[in-house]
């Protein structure tokens, strides 16, 4: 019994270990996808409005992805299956790009 309760506790100090090491692997991740793909949808909206300097346009993560995200109910898995969603402005225009789990822009709506 003592040497089953032993392994026992040894099995759950590694994966507390281990864990937090791979958590933190996968936000690094997820931070990496966020920054490439929201520049993706930076470059459509470049495209869209030939004017622009990249200065001008601002992109941000959508609030719902962003919640996900920072309370980690989104996992790695997730954003590589369902993609992300971005907002984006440039001057007086809005709009908003969705991604796909590679980061290609699927989706690309001009609010104004």
């Amino acid at each position: 019994m003592r040497r089953s309760f032993l392994t026992l506790l040894s099995l759950v100090v590694a994966s507390s270990v281990i864990l937090p090491a791979a958590r933190a692997d996968d936000s690094a991740k997820i931070s990496a996808r966020v920054e490439a793909w929201g520049r993706n949808c930076k470059n459509t909206v470049a495209v869209n409005y030939p004017k622009a300097t990249m200065a001008d346009i601002a992109v941000e993560l959508g609030a719902a992805d962003q919640k996900g995200i920072d309370s980690g109910e989104t996992t790695l898995k997730q954003v590589t299956t369902s993609g992300l969603s971005f907002n984006w402005t440039f001057k007086k225009h809005t709009g908003y790009c969705n991604t796909n789990g590679s980061g290609k822009i699927t989706e690309f709506v001009k609010g104004q």
